[in-house]
Parts: structure tokens; sequence; C-alpha cells
């Protein structure tokens, strides 16, 4: 998705002097090309990979488009941005990396005591302290009076035992949202999943340990569906291992939620797809912004369209919204992804090897 401005040459030259020199990236020889694969062994549809393919709908692997979904993606607004480039913490999504990760049991524990912590410091507590000293200043006999009767026990217990405690929580919280994770070592997230465009392999953990690796393309892809108690049904966008009968997929779609239309998760796993093709320019998203001038490929592709480098965290917060919104109206009429690309029989099975890009302003 290429976006063109108008001032694009001088936001390079501003952007070259306020941002740091990057490593590019280099690709291995095992990473995916939608140009340039083996064609791949029939599979073996048995055991588990049979039932998931019965019971889901597979999407086949395509073309990709310029196509995008706006859902988890809107999360991050250009603000949210700016914080998360001073801040130490490693891009969940990178140029070489998309990395998923859950919360444990004890992260979403402590996100809620540091909520009402947050919310007695914002709310609670300033009400108690102006009651306090309502009764204080009003009281009968006058201020000193009221603090030598009882008042004062009332004072130091609410600092000393709510206000300082919920200030040390909030201030911990901020700390290890700042990225000081080794302050709590126990909350760390588990990781779930790794996409890597430079090797173009996936890999699955159990237990921040890797229970499996292969390459992005001995995987199908399989949208993965359960009614809830409503009556409605929740989608799971899931890679099944080809070639070995593992009892687990790989959950790629947990950041995007359960409650979408079946389009959004194709456009999901054309995004997905586009981010492993090292032939292809990184999805034009602004998670990924920075990192677009570290990749080969993508470097290339944003000189010959004289794509704006700070085309998404130049905006305003509204402005992104916005735009946001005029992108999942404009998809409505639009394919989700390309032509299929038959991985059985290699990519010269697909009438076109190129893409049709459109410059968007």
């Amino acid at each position: 998705m290429a976006f063109v401005n108008a001032n694009a040459t001088a936001k390079k030259q501003n952007d070259s002097q306020t941002e740091p020199e990057n490593t590019i990236s280099q690709y291995q020889d095992t990473a995916y090309n939608s140009q340039n694969f083996p064609p791949q062994k029939p599979r073996q549809e048995k055991g588990f990979l049979r039932r998931m393919m019965t019971s889901g709908k597979p999407f086949s692997f395509s073309q990709t488009t310029d196509s995008i979904t706006v859902y988890g993606l809107d999360d991050m607004t250009p603000t949210i941005m700016a914080e998360e480039e001073k801040s130490s913490k490693p891009m969940y999504w990178t140029e070489t990396k998309l990395i998923g990760e859950s919360l444990s049991g004890w992260s979403q524990l402590y996100v809620l005591i540091a909520g009402i912590a947050n919310v007695c410091l914002m709310f609670v507590l300033p009400l108690a302290y102006i009651l306090f000293l309502s009764g204080l200043v009003f009281g009968k006999g006058g201020i000193v009076f009221a603090w030598n009767d009882g008042m004062d026990d009332l004072f130091w217990g609410l600092t000393l035992y709510v206000t300082l405690p919920c200030f040390l929580i909030y201030l911990h919280y901020k700390l290890l949202h700042a990225g000081y994770m080794f302050l709590a070592p126990f909350l760390r997230p588990s990781r779930i999943f790794e996409l890597n465009r430079t090797t173009g392999m996936v890999t699955l953990f159990k237990k921040n340990k890797p229970y499996f690796t292969h390459p992005f393309i001995e995987f199908d892809c399989v949208l993965m569906s359960s009614p809830t108690q409503q009556g409605f049904l929740n989608y799971s966008l899931t890679l099944i291992h080809r070639y070995r009968d593992y009892s687990v997929g790989v959950p790629i779609s947990g950041s995007m939620g359960a409650n979408h239309k079946v389009i959004e998760y194709l456009r999901f796993w054309n995004m997905v797809q586009r981010y492993m093709d090292i032939s292809q320019p990184l999805p034009d998203i602004l998670v990924l912004e920075p990192a677009r001038q570290r990749d080969p490929t993508t470097i290339a592709y944003d000189k010959e369209h004289n794509r704006n480098p700070r085309y998404w965290r130049d905006m305003t917060d509204e402005e992104f919204k916005q735009k946001m919104d005029e992108i999942e109206k404009t998809q409505k009429n639009t394919p989700a992804t390309g032509k299929p690309i038959d991985i059985f029989k290699g990519p010269d099975s697909t009438t076109s090897q190129k893409h049709n890009r459109k410059k968007k302003k």
C-alpha cells in the first residue's frame, strides 16, 4: 500500500536527520519468496490435520494485495507509537519478526489490581481527601480540636494504608510499561508464536520454549470457528503443519479478536503472507512504519514510489482514525487477496508474477 505525499522529499531529509541510522536486515536462503520456491509435496490429510481441514475453512496461498484488516491495528495510534519508539521495549512486529504473546494468569490479576489503584488515585482518594479537609475545616471546635479528636488517625490511616500502596502499585505498573520487566519477572508474557520474515520460519512456543519450527510454506492456514453460549461464532486463524501430525496449530489472529467477519480474517492472512514474502514490501501499516527503512525490499519499493517515511506517524490520532475508517469503507468493494498460488506446482502456476500496486494519496 503506497502513500505519496507532495512533501515526501523534504520529509525524507528531515527523517534522516531525526532518526538514528539503522541496520538493514539480511534475508536468508530459507526465507519465503512467492516468486521463487520449490513445488511442495502433496499434503497428507490424516490425524489432526484432516480433522482441522474438514472442520474449518482453508485459506490458500495467494498473490497478495494492499488489502489490510483495520481490526487490531487501530489500537496502535500515532500517539502510542511515539511513546513506543521512546521506550526501550522491542516492538512486537518488526522487519524481522512478528511475535505473538499472551498474559499469564498472574499478569491478568496484576493488571486488574493496577487498574483499581489507578481509579483510586484519580477519583476515589481525591474525593476522600476533600471530604476529610471539609470535616477538618468546618467541624465543631475548629481545626485543632478536630485533628486531636481522631481526625489525625483517619488522615494517617488513609495516607499510609490506602494512598501510599496505590501510588506504589501504579508507579510499579508504569515502570513495567516502560520496559523495566526485571522489577517483576513473573509477570513476563508467555510467547505463543514467532513468524520470521528474514528466515521464513514459523515457530510455536510452549512454556516460552520452542515446540516446533518449520518453513512458512509448509503450513496450511485454516479459519477455525466455535459457537458461543449466545449463538455467535468465535474465529481463530490457525497455521497447521502440512506434513507433521502435531496436536496443535499456530494461532496467529489473536491481535484482531475473535468476532469479526470472515473476510477480515482473509485480509489478515493476506497481510501475513505479504509480511513473510521477501519479494514484497512490508504491509503499509503504522506499527511497521519504523521498520520499513530496515527491510531491503521495502526500501527499494518506497524509494520507487516516493513514499513519505512518516506518513502514519505524522498524523494526529483523529486523522489516523479517519484514515482507518476510510480504508475499511473503501475495501468493501475490493478483493481481500490476490490470485491463488498452487504451491504444489510452484510459482509458475499463477497467471501473473507481479502485483498491481496502486498509489494512494
